[in-house]
């Protein structure tokens, strides 16, 4: 598997170099690595200038590559250099060395409106369609460990490309992976469908009971309503484990799917969340306001962006 890496001299990167590092320890899972740092062009400057910029650039591409060399002494690696705007730069260099991941560590913010907008995370998921692993805090796996991986889906073609990643690059999961296909079912959502709620409230004792009566109806549906969400979630997704032979164990949720998948992840103590997602499009629906959003907007778990 080719990765790469771009780096910034950040904490972030340093945890990011940590998990790639991990990774290399797994049997049969052999990375080459691309370390990149990516300086911002020196415009308008007068030719003494530029050489002072040159030699600073130097200076700082050093320290970025120095902060994550001991890290990865034990995994094949190259470094370069390049000039010109980040997101541009990595979304192209991971074209031109044929990338089949991107491994970034992010800083991100908690407040969703900060959270990518501006950012060169953001930036590049819109620019690229290689897999981007974002890495925003301290990574805490055991050497050795098996590796908990929860892949969520939802039936949708984006989820269908998370599954066949896993299953394509399964070296990069160790020899027996604990990966669980996660599905999140909005009962509340599903049932707002089917009995709107811009109904004027009962009045009369006969309105009251016939209210009580579509409730309890209502609450003898959800069971049903919860395997009919888990159904059509997995249809489409347990055939492309099942034909690779490999073992997954599938869960189902109920309730908001951003905030049950954080949960989930940090609850059980997951070493990665894999998801699908719209590539190459408008950084609003890339990112913001999706489920995706909601998961990286956690931080605590590396998550895997598949775009599709």
């Amino acid at each position: 598997m080719k990765i790469l890496f771009p780096v910034d001299g950040s904490e972030y990167s340093v945890h990011a170099a940590h998990v790639i590092a991990r990774r290399a320890e797994l049997q049969n899972f052999n990375p080459e690595v691309c370390v990149l740092n990516v300086q911002k062009a020196a415009e308008l400057m007068i030719p003494a200038l530029k050489l002072r910029r040159s030699a600073a650039t130097n200076r700082q591409s050093e320290a970025a590559f120095k902060k994550v060399r001991d890290i990865l002494k034990n995994v094949k690696t190259k470094e370069k250099v390049v000039i010109g705007n980040p997101a541009q730069v990595i979304a192209e260099e991971a074209d031109r060395e044929k990338a089949d991941l991107i491994v970034m560590g992010s800083r991100g913010l908690s407040d969703f409106a900060k959270l990518f907008l501006g950012s060169v995370s953001t930036a590049v998921l819109a620019r690229t369609t290689v897999p981007v692993m974002l890495i925003r805090s301290e990574y805490t796996s055991e050497p050795g460990k098996e590796l908990k991986v929860c892949v969520a889906v939802d039936g949708s073609p984006y989820s269908e490309a998370a599954a066949r990643y896993i299953v394509a690059h399964r070296e990069m999961f160790g020899e027996k992976p604990d990966v669980r296909v996660v599905t999140v079912v909005d009962v509340a959502e599903a049932i707002a469908y089917e009995y709107p709620t811009d109904v004027p409230l009962p009045e009369i004792p006969a309105e009251r009971e016939a209210a009580e009566k579509n409730m309890d109806e209502i609450q003898q549906l959800i069971p049903e309503i919860e395997e009919k969400g888990k159904k059509e979630a997995m249809s489409t997704i347990r055939p492309i484990f099942e034909q690779a032979n490999f073992p997954v164990t599938e869960v189902a949720l109920t309730g908001d799917p951003g905030t049950e998948i954080a949960n989930y992840a940090k609850t059980e103590k997951l070493d990665l969340v894999i998801m699908g997602t719209r590539g190459r499009d408008n950084v609003a629906s890339v990112i913001l306001g999706s489920v995706t959003s909601r998961v990286a907007a956690d931080g605590s778990v590396p998550l895997l962006v598949i775009p599709a």
